[in-house]
């Protein structure tokens, strides 16, 4: 049976210690798990506050608590990159998903400018 597990369930095999821990390591021989990229936007908004070396432990994570399917661990993937390179989670997550799914993006953040992702600007012009 395939169940569906939110943050609570990554959080509890990301840290060293938790008192879910126990039971999450078992349910991962008793069910085949499977999350979305909002859990693991979830898990990167926590990481400050657990301080662990997110990057890698993502990319572990996904093998053993996948996504829905392999676009959606591209955007996942993607995501911690940008992270990582200095956007914000919500940000990154964004850019991840437009630049996967092959879109451009309409918004007024300059920063999708710095990677792959075409901008269509939402600021006002001058013209309107």
């Amino acid at each position: 049976m395939t169940v569906y597990v939110e943050t609570d369930f990554l959080l509890a095999l990301a840290k060293d210690s938790d008192w879910l821990q126990g039971s999450a390591e078992n349910a991962l021989t008793e069910y085949e798990v499977e999350t979305s990229a909002f859990s693991y936007l979830e898990l990167v908004l926590a990481r400050e506050r657990y301080e662990f070396d997110y990057v890698p432990l993502i990319a572990n994570l996904l093998e053993l608590v996948p996504v829905r399917d392999e676009e959606e661990k591209q955007v996942v993937l993607k995501a911690v990159n940008y992270y990582d390179e200095g956007m914000t989670p919500f940000d990154a997550f964004h850019a991840a998903t437009t630049e996967t799914r092959g879109m451009d993006v309409l918004s007024s953040e300059k920063d999708y400018e710095d990677i792959e992702v075409s901008r269509i600007g939402l600021e006002p012009t001058d013209e309107g």
